[in-house]
């Protein structure tokens, strides 16, 4: 009997210490602290791309010497000046001065084989222009725009010519009759004269 009882006192210590053993664990897991995640480290911001500027170096062409040589009333070394510039390498510069030399030209023709020249030069011009041309300067065609006169201007010039030389030959041809008027009067003076000696030497 006395064994019966030891054994069941050794059974239930038994299941009670299995029993306070789970609820140690348990009490471990619920109180363990649940880990924090941890943000992977970031790499700092890219700095701003900086602006690049690439300032373009503009160099003296003998066209621009020309243009400042113009600006100075000083047309003959100008024109020199572009015709040096008309060789340059750069396309642009080379139209300039084509166009800045034609201009000049046009408005200093003073004979039809100067302004066919000056033609000449500005259809060379032309015909090398890009599109929206070069940057030309169009004041050198303001001398030839004033000296312009359009078709019906030369129709009435040509009209006023005409009543002008009309009226000179009108003038002319009455000059030269009453000339010759007066030298008829001179001339039959004389000859009544020569009559008049004539009579008298008769007389005698």
């Amino acid at each position: 009997m006395a064994q019966c009882v030891l054994h069941r006192i050794g059974t239930t210590a038994v299941h009670g210490c299995c029993g306070l053993a789970v609820l140690l664990v348990l009490g471990c897991a619920r109180h363990e602290p649940v880990p924090v995640p941890v943000a992977a480290p970031t790499s700092p911001p890219a700095a701003p791309a900086k602006e690049v500027i690439i300032c373009k170096i503009e160099r003296e062409t003998a066209y621009d010497l020309g243009l400042r040589a113009y600006d100075a009333g000083e047309i003959k070394r100008a024109m020199t000046l572009w015709r040096e510039a008309a060789t340059d390498t750069d396309q642009e510069v080379r139209q300039k001065a084509l166009f800045a030399m034609a201009g000049v030209k046009l408005s200093q023709a003073g004979s039809d084989a100067e302004l066919s020249a000056a033609l000449d030069m500005l259809g060379t011009w032309a015909k090398k222009s890009p599109p929206g041309g070069s940057g030309e300067d169009a004041r050198f065609l303001v001398p030839v725009v004033k000296a312009f006169k359009p078709g019906y201007a030369l129709k009435d010039q040509k009209a006023a010519l005409e009543r002008d030389c009309g009226k000179k030959l009108a003038e002319r041809e009455e000059q030269v009759r009453k000339s010759l008027q007066q030298q008829v009067k001179a001339l039959e003076s004389i000859h009544q004269q020569i009559q008049e000696k004539k009579k008298g030497l008769s007389n005698y």
